[in-house]
């Protein structure tokens, strides 16, 4: 029978853990800038001129798709770095029904404007 050898892994699994928190903190102390960059960032590119062809409209359009999502990312980080694996767990749930509430009132601003 084989003799399984635990030191090495557990050794690595703390130094991963550590590396993990070292991140986490670096994360948690440098995301708060780097999301208000973006935001001013989005601002700005909202006060641009909206381009009247249909290529650069749908060009326009993507461009704040991006900005969004870029800033969706770095708040789903933020929130990984202020809780614990329980409560984003948590978190991922609710937020699926918060996104389906926000497509609910989407539709109906959109039938509202149409009717």
């Amino acid at each position: 029978m084989e003799e399984k050898k635990t030191g090495p892994v557990r050794r690595r699994r703390r130094r991963k853990t550590r590396l993990l928190e070292t991140v986490r903190q670096e994360l948690e102390r440098t995301l708060p800038t780097y999301i208000h960059d973006a935001v001013i960032s989005y601002e700005g590119f909202l006060d641009s001129p909206l381009p009247e062809d249909a290529k650069g409209f749908a060009a326009y359009h993507s461009a704040c798709k991006a900005a969004l999502t870029h800033v969706e990312v770095l708040a789903k980080l933020m929130r990984w770095c202020e809780n614990t694996p329980e409560e984003v767990a948590a978190h991922v749930h609710s937020e699926g029904e918060e996104i389906a509430d926000l497509l609910a009132g989407a539709r109906a601003a959109l039938q509202e404007l149409e009717g």
